[in-house]
């Protein structure tokens, strides 16, 4: 995605860090999780995009997905592959998304937890678009971000170590176009709140 270069620095400069600080699962990601699964039959092969530490894969093959992890940061593939599980490095605004272990197979659903925040507004729709041209008639997405207006760059760490992320907010009317433009039908945009005045719209989804 064309996501900010440091953004994408920053994960791989903490990825372990980070992949600590993110295990504890909160409760609106295990809600949309149980959602997702029930959507998909408790079944199916499914793209995740920003795959991170892992968490939400693992929790989704214990209910019987078959998930494809993928991030745009180095930091987070290397360490899922030193867990000893199989991750591609991978953009989904450039790269080809299909799956290498089913060729001409097009995914049952998309998972993008918490990831797309990082995707600049005018590149939104096209990896939206993309996510669709991957997924089969009828396959469901999760998608989540940040609620607000315009941009922002958030800072962490400390000075011997700092963190920039790159953000964008959205409003739901305009997430509801940008979706059903690339090709989703949204079913539910639901407002959860993460930590305090962490605000997120976590949509559910399905491929037109």
């Amino acid at each position: 995605m064309s996501t900010d270069r440091d953004t994408v620095r920053s994960y791989d400069a903490v990825a372990a860090e980070y992949a600590g600080e993110t295990a504890a699962m909160p409760e609106w990601v295990a809600t949309e999780i149980d959602a997702f699964v029930t959507e998909l039959g408790g079944s199916g092969r499914v793209l995740e995009i920003g795959s991170g530490g892992g968490r939400d894969a693992l929790e989704l093959e214990k209910r019987g997905i078959s998930v494809r992890r993928t991030d745009i940061s180095k930091g987070f593939v290397e360490l899922l592959r030193e867990s000893g599980f199989e991750a591609d490095l991978l953009d989904p605004l450039t790269e080809d998304l299909a799956d290498p272990q089913r060729p001409g197979t097009p995914y049952d659903g998309i998972w993008a937890c918490a990831c797309l925040i990082h995707v600049a507004r005018e590149d939104f729709g096209t990896v939206l678009g993309r996510l669709a041209e991957a997924t089969r008639p009828g396959g469901r997405l999760h998608a989540s971000v940040r609620e607000g207006d315009g941009e922002d760059v958030s800072t962490h760490g400390s000075a011997a170590a700092p963190r920039r992320y790159v953000e964008t907010y959205w409003r739901e009317s305009a997430l509801r176009s940008a979706l059903t433009d690339a090709g989703w039908i949204v079913s539910e945009v639901r407002r959860c709140i993460g930590k305090p005045d962490d605000r997120w719209l976590s949509v559910r989804a399905r491929r037109a």
